[in-house]
């Protein structure tokens, strides 16, 4: 156990040294993986984030890490990212991060994220005024070698995504999750830069459904690169006026299909367990599972 240490903003020429902790983070709570260096680097190098103010490291005696902090606004809200496996350097950090988060959104509530298993950070959070505001889920399905082929609901087609389609993507993304909890529309350069500029963006893993020349759907995958043989839908979007009518399984099923196609193992994403849409339901009938659950607490900075 490191009984020194001090906290600091993270460098940029670390950007390995952070990645490789948090995976060793990850290993232990999951078993693998979770965070590729490109992905950090993309959250680092973004223009709503305010590197040498939002993100803080904790560095032992040795100068090894043994903690991580980041923020990120959302609407009205700022959400905090802790990790660690050693209670004194979490707890400074998270004053420290609390501290920063209340100085560039004055008045927002805190929104703590933690997985279910990771027993040292949730205690820190409940401990430090947060409470349990939300459920996430990470589900996942097994592929077979010839999965089910989708049944698209009459007039509807799916293609993959043109070039040039990326502001209309972005509209169908902002549109479907609209009335989703903690939703704030964000700027097109900035969903660009966390969208098409990832380094794993493949525009034939972007899905589109359409109707009588209207998007209706939409869905934007990638290749995990962290996990070989995963699929990651990052976004699963119908809008309101198309709903119901079997479009949102329609989709999944197809992205199973192309993934399948690909040699791909499994399909994963991530889910507001309490969505109002019923898409926990929708994909449970694909036969999608919960594989980790994640809590969000809240903390309401007082005034």
């Amino acid at each position: 156990m490191s009984t020194t240490f001090t906290f600091r903003p993270a460098r940029m020429d670390e950007v390995e040294a952070a990645a490789s902790f948090l995976n060793d983070h990850s290993r232990r709570l999951h078993g693998v993986d979770d965070q590729p260096v490109s992905e950090l680097r993309q959250y680092w190098e973004s223009p709503d984030v305010d590197f040498d103010n939002d993100v803080l490291v904790a560095e032992g005696r040795d100068g090894s890490l043994v903690g991580y902090a980041d923020l990120g606004v959302q609407g009205d809200h700022v959400w905090l990212d802790l990790r660690g496996m050693e209670q004194v350097p979490l707890r400074a950090l998270l004053e420290a991060i609390e501290e920063r988060a209340a100085s560039k959104k004055p008045g927002a509530s805190f929104i703590g994220y933690a997985a279910e298993e990771d027993s040292l950070v949730r205690e820190l959070f409940e401990s430090s005024g947060y409470k349990i505001v939300r459920h996430s889920f990470r589900m996942e399905i097994d592929l077979d070698d010839d999965p089910a082929e989708p049944q698209w609901p009459a007039g509807f087609t799916v293609r993959t995504m043109r070039e040039g389609e990326e502001e209309r993507m972005y509209e169908g993304h902002m549109r479907s999750f609209a009335d989703l909890w903690m939703f704030s529309r964000e700027p097109f350069e900035t969903w660009r830069h966390w969208f098409v500029d990832d380094t794993a963006f493949d525009r034939s893993l972007w899905f589109l459904a359409e109707h009588g020349g209207d998007l209706a759907g939409v869905a934007l995958t990638r290749a995990a690169e962290n996990e070989p043989g995963l699929g990651w839908v990052r976004v699963l979007g119908v809008m309101p006026e198309y709903r119901k009518q079997g479009l949102g399984q329609a989709l999944l099923r197809h992205t199973f299909a192309v993934y399948a196609r690909r040699g791909f193992d499994r399909v994963g994403l991530g889910v507001d367990a309490q969505n109002p849409t019923g898409a926990v339901r929708v994909y449970e009938r694909v036969g999608m599972h919960v594989s980790r659950t994640h809590l969000q607490l809240e903390k309401v900075q007082q005034g």
